[in-house]
């Protein structure tokens, strides 16, 4: 299984991380506490909230590595640490300051982050309900039992313990380049019952996996720096992943903990810190409008993506999907006036298949008839899926390869990160 454990680089520094590649970064300042939070004056977050706006009442679910929920971000926030992790041998918290807690109370922080930390870190949803779910060190992972017993990936696994717990919203900045059955079968019932599932896409697409941000039906986001550009990854070509949905800040962020040590926040970029804001804006949304549905919420993040100037349009190619998400948009546009029906179905991969996704709803109506259909497996290819999917990845990196070298204007209006 090729997987990053860690989605984000740190100033100054490039690190070899597991099976992945990383983003190379020029020296940025060691002191972030002073100006990695930009993306949260980009946003106006602090005046949404004082509009009442803060994700109160929804339901979040963080699945990533593991968290430290004794750092004082988390101070007086609604945060529940799920039992148990999906590797053996490993807590889904820990007060060691290690790459995998640095990253998960990072992400965790930007979602209900209450300022008081060493970054400064001020979540863009303070008085949501986030529960975490600590799959564990992936790159040694040996999984537990039950995840064996399950069919499914350690993430796949811990996506589904989401699912089956009523989260609203499902999140994960983690990256792999495989997927089972049952694992698709888990996108296939968040799709089936709308439930937005927001995922980070690949630092680098040509040495990692695009799994889950890749699937059907999940929103994945990029990153990109103040000017809206999309970081420079491998080869010296801009990171444009395809199938991207929506691009938000993630270039010179805050982090929690820096080099192993919670005493300095450090300065990182990756998709990992632009996931969280997307998540968020997705839960503000779901505050103000409780009658709309997943489907429609994530019809109203597509469509008022990019500069606001002009109807939204969508480019597989480009690297910023739909444009650059907009935390106004979302709360100006009634949810209502769109379709019901989610608009990330038709991806290159094509799974879950529409079989599999029907196969979900048809359980969520007759929980009884809960199995795997045949329909589900074609020609009994599931042993093998694993496979098809890593070539499927490969062949995207080669077409990413073509689209980045080539395209030498992108559009500005989808370059544009602000309100």
């Amino acid at each position: 299984m090729v997987v990053s454990r860690m989605r984000w680089v740190r100033a100054g520094a490039v690190a070899a991380v597991g099976l992945v590649g990383v983003l190379a970064l020029g020296a940025v300042p060691a002191s972030a506490s002073d100006d990695g939070q930009w993306w949260y004056d980009a946003y106006k977050v602090a005046d949404v909230h004082a509009e009442g706006w803060t994700g109160e009442g929804v339901k979040i679910a963080v699945v990533d590595s593991q968290i430290n929920p004794e750092l004082p971000d988390f101070a007086g926030a609604d945060l529940t640490v799920a039992p148990g992790a999906a590797c053996e041998g490993v807590e889904p918290s820990t007060t060691e300051a290690n790459a995998e807690s640095e990253h998960g109370s990072t992400v965790t922080a930007m979602l209900i982050g209450n300022g008081t930390g060493v970054a400064g870190t001020k979540g863009i949803v303070p008085d949501a309900s986030v529960t975490f779910y600590g799959v564990g060190a992936l790159e040694d992972c040996t999984p537990t039992s039950e995840v064996e017993g399950s069919g499914h990936t350690p993430l796949g696994w811990m996506l589904q313990r989401a699912l089956d717990d009523g989260a609203d919203i499902v999140m994960t900045a983690i990256v792999q380049g495989q997927a089972t059955i049952p694992d698709l079968m888990t996108v296939a019932e968040a799709v089936a019952s709308k439930t937005p599932f927001v995922a980070g896409n690949p630092n680098d697409g040509f040495k990692q996996g695009g799994l889950p941000a890749g699937l059907s039906g999940v929103v994945g986001v990029s990153a990109v720096d103040r000017d809206g550009n999309l970081p420079i990854a491998a080869l010296g070509v801009e990171n444009a992943i395809l199938d991207t949905t929506v691009v938000a800040p993630g270039v010179g962020i805050s982090t929690l903990g820096d080099n192993n040590s919670w005493d300095d926040p450090g300065l990182g970029t990756g998709t990992s810190l632009a996931t969280p804001q997307v998540a968020g804006m997705l839960a503000v949304a779901m505050q103000k409008y409780p009658d709309a549905t997943g489907n429609q919420l994530i019809q109203a993040l597509v469509n008022n993506a990019g500069s606001g100037d002009q109807p939204a349009s969508y480019d597989a190619t480009d690297g910023y999907g739909y444009g650059a998400a907009s935390l106004t948009g979302v709360l100006a546009a009634d949810p209502s006036q769109y379709a019901d029906t989610n608009p990330l179905l038709d991806k290159v991969l094509q799974l879950p298949s529409a079989e599999q996704i029907a196969a979900a709803e048809e359980a969520l109506i007759s929980p009884d008839s809960v199995g795997q259909p045949a329909s589900t497996d074609p020609g009994g290819i599931a042993a093998l899926l694993p496979v098809f999917i890593g070539v499927g990845v490969g062949v995207l990196a080669l077409i990413v390869v073509g689209v980045v070298v080539t395209v030498v204007l992108v559009r500005r209006s989808r370059r544009r990160v602000g309100a």
